[in-house]
């Protein structure tokens, strides 16, 4: 018996990444939402920010509005992040939080002299998404289903674990268990950009950005299935042959998903200028092409009253690599500025039905990319914002609010992320500014442990972000 477990544990090595959570469409929609963006002042402002673009920070939104900046800039920015998840799962709410500091952006603006109109060019780091997730849930699911059959058939980790009969297809557990866990993730989207525009007639403008891709994300998820109420007590036995599998008590699950990402995007703007006082802004975000270094690791336990205690150690491991490309993003803008005030509106436009995915199995490429056309939609995103000066005061006072509606099919308004942003700038004279932007998300989600609504947590994310920029420009 020992043998054939470790001829199966092999054959899992080799299967796991097809048979359980790698590679789904939520990797794909991962990398396919835009962020909330980088610069204090656009965030400020809401992110609505396509036709103002006045700073380094035009590199991510508008690098057509690189134009508008006529000195040498440095600017750089930190950003906090902390995400809360209230999940209720059977009627017991849990309540968990992930946080993470990083940098934000760091890059320059070097304007060139001309004879006429301008040219400028812009270089640095942009830190474009985090990948913060938490989670975590505990209640008991009367129902007649648990993971363990859920995996029968499947990789087998059940069988490895002695939770299945001989032939690994049967098990007598069928659900009426206490299921708890725990969802952790954190990593970035990193973006080193070249941008540069030209101003080819009178404040009209065009620009482009050239993005190398980079980054790291890692998901930890923990799962538990718990005999609270000893429904398998001494006179069940997961395996009939077997004495020790009496008395099921406990089986515990863990995963760990680990991306090295590398690629490259595009993006193209214009902009107009009339008078100082309005201005139009477009821009075409191309498809990243995202390549993908995949570690994924699976391990397991069994307890039983007997006081056997298999499990699965060391880690089942994969490692695969594979592409994913995202979809055209279109942004335009428009901003009006009447003597200390400015408003500013964008919309942007997402066809998430063109994400795909490139390099796996042939079978699972082409069934990921259905699913892609079958359950998401393009979605129209948009954002508001304004800024006041303090008279006399150098001081800059700005609010925002913008929405990322969900991409998925039939999704309720409450599934859509909402910001509201509050905003702050000091600019000492021409050659110094420190702006600082707070912004406050909040959406409702769901997810599947296992199979389709029947073991599900239902999830409030509030999210806080601050941003701090410096700007010295000489």
């Amino acid at each position: 018996m020992k043998a054939v477990k470790i001829l199966i544990s092999i054959f899992i090595f080799f299967t796991l990444t097809s048979v359980l959570n790698a590679q789904n469409l939520n990797d794909a929609l991962r990398l396919s939402t835009p962020g909330i963006g980088v610069g204090a002042k656009a965030l400020g402002m809401g992110g609505a920010f396509t036709a103002i673009s006045d700073d380094y920070s035009a590199t991510y939104w508008n690098p057509a509005g690189l134009f508008q900046v006529k000195r040498m800039e440095f600017n750089a920015g930190l950003s906090y992040n902390n995400l809360k998840n209230d999940a209720s799962f059977f009627g017991t709410s849990t309540n968990f939080e992930n946080s993470s500091t990083s940098i934000n952006n760091l890059g320059f603006v070097f304007p060139f002299p001309t004879i006429r109109g301008s040219l400028v060019f812009g270089l640095g780091y942009n830190r474009t998404n985090n990948f913060n997730e938490a989670m975590a849930f505990s209640g008991f699911n009367s129902s007649n289903t648990s993971m363990i059959q859920t995996l029968l058939g499947k990789g087998d980790v059940s069988y490895l674990l002695y939770l299945t009969d001989s032939t690994g297809n049967f098990t007598p557990i069928n659900g009426r268990l206490h299921q708890e866990g725990s969802i952790l993730a954190s990593g970035n989207e990193n973006r080193w950009v070249l941008s540069g525009t030209i101003e080819v007639a009178k404040d009209l403008a065009v620009g482009v950005s050239i993005d190398i891709l980079g980054g790291t994300f890692e998901k930890n998820r923990d799962y538990s299935e718990i005999d609270t109420k000893d429904y398998y007590g001494t006179g069940v036995k997961t395996d009939p042959a077997d004495s020790r599998t009496a008395d099921f008590q406990e089986f515990q699950f863990n995963e760990t998903l680990k991306w090295e990402l590398g690629g490259f995007s595009a993006k193209a703007g214009f902009m107009y200028r009339f008078k100082d006082m309005l201005r139009f802004g477009a821009a075409i975000k191309f498809p990243s092409s995202f390549n993908i270094k995949e570690d994924y690791l699976v391990s397991g336990s069994a307890k039983f009253g007997t006081g056997f205690t298999p499990d699965i150690s060391p880690a089942l491991e994969s490692n695969i690599e594979y592409e994913i490309i995202t979809p055209y993003q279109f942004s335009a803008g428009i901003s009006v500025t009447r003597s200390f005030f400015t408003i500013s509106g964008d919309i942007n436009l997402t066809d998430y039905t063109q994400m795909e995915f490139k390099n796996l199995s042939a079978s699972k490429t082409v069934q990921n990319n259905k699913d892609i056309k079958t359950l998401f939609k393009s979605v129209m995103d948009y954002s508001v914002g304004g800024e006041f000066k303090v008279m006399n005061t150098g001081l800059k006072l700005r609010g925002g609010y913008m929405v990322r509606n969900s991409p998925f099919k039939n999704d309720p308004s409450e599934f859509n992320r909402k910001y509201i942003t509050l905003g702050a700038g000091f600019h000492a004279d021409e050659s110094f500014a420190f702006d600082i932007a707070y912004i406050m998300g909040k959406w409702k989600t769901f997810g599947d442990n296992y199979g389709i609504d029947v073991s599900r947590t239902y999830q409030d994310i509030k999210t806080t972000d601050i941003v701090f920029t410096t700007t010295f420009r000489f």
